[in-house]
């Protein structure tokens, strides 16, 4: 299961990819957005939303002047990496690159979570098992129930959408390739929830411990243990399907139109130009 500060970030990346807003106005906004995304499973109390706000504010800036300038290094680097092609280990490098930088940014948070889950009520714990059951739902709705089929060209749809808002449209042998590749998605959907469901569980009878001796130790030991809750099943089809994606991003990447290629470098750089405006923002602190 993510941790909320790993879901913050990617609904950020999210929004600043589906709406009209910039960057800079999303990224300046974080706090409001994380404490939004928090309140939809936790309703912070005023001490609660004092603690969140100020140590959000300092994880905040530690990733504006560490990451962000990481960041922007990276996507200056992809126009000479991508332009003569692509091959499977340098996309295996940029993947432990971009885990290393999620790991980093749950070490530097795990910490205020545990504050907050200590200073948790009951009443807040039972409100907290609602809204995670009702998130599991909604993460297999759109398959479970489904056919194989309709699930495979939902999973090519969202490929295409991701695809778009970088370089543009697909061409005709590209929705082609894709539509062909997409019969080899296995479902995952209800598994994960399933997954998400027991670690939960355990999640939540560690929460009733919380004012017990050892609570960060173990609540850490759990967060870092997720895989171990998966199964043989999902374990599978999570590495098949990340290998398919990996092989399908690898293809239309070293397939792309040449006007593809100058939309796909001109976000990049621009999203670098971004970044590198941002970490110069930062105050020091």
């Amino acid at each position: 299961m993510r941790n909320w500060f790993t879901v913050t970030g990617l609904v950020v990346v999210a929004l600043v990819l589906s709406s009209g807003c910039s960057v800079n106005y999303i990224y300046n906004n974080a706090d409001r957005f994380a404490r939004w995304g928090v309140s939809d499973y936790l309703n912070m109390n005023e001490d609660q939303r004092r603690y969140f706000d100020a140590e959000f504010a300092k994880l905040h800036h530690w990733h504006r002047t560490n990451h962000l300038p990481r960041y922007s290094d990276l996507l200056e680097a992809l126009p000479a990496t991508l332009a003569d092609g692509v091959d499977p280990a340098e996309m295996v490098a940029m993947e432990h690159t971009m885990l290393t930088w999620a790991e980093e940014m749950e070490d530097r948070g795990t910490p205020m979570v545990i504050e907050l889950a200590r200073s948790m009520s009951d009443e807040q714990v039972a409100r907290l098992a609602k809204k995670l059951k009702a998130s599991n739902d909604e993460i297999a709705k759109p398959e479970r129930g489904k056919s194989v089929e309709s699930s495979q060209a939902r999973w090519r749809d969202e490929i295409v959408d991701v695809f778009a808002q970088f370089a543009g449209r697909l061409s005709k042998d590209q929705q082609e390739y894709l539509s062909s590749q997409s019969v080899r998605y296995i479902p995952e959907r209800a598994l994960w929830a399933d997954y998400r469901g027991r670690w939960q569980a355990d999640l939540l009878a560690l929460l009733a411990a919380r004012a017990e001796r050892g609570f960060a130790e173990r609540f850490t030991e759990l967060a870092k243990n997720r895989e171990t809750y998966y199964g043989a099943e999902l374990a599978y089809i999570f590495d098949h399907n990340e290998a398919l994606g990996k092989e399908i991003a690898q293809w239309l990447l070293n397939n792309m139109t040449e006007r593809q290629r100058e939309r796909l470098f001109e976000r990049l750089l621009k999203l670098a130009v971004q970044f590198r405006e941002l970490a110069a923002e930062a105050a020091p602190g």
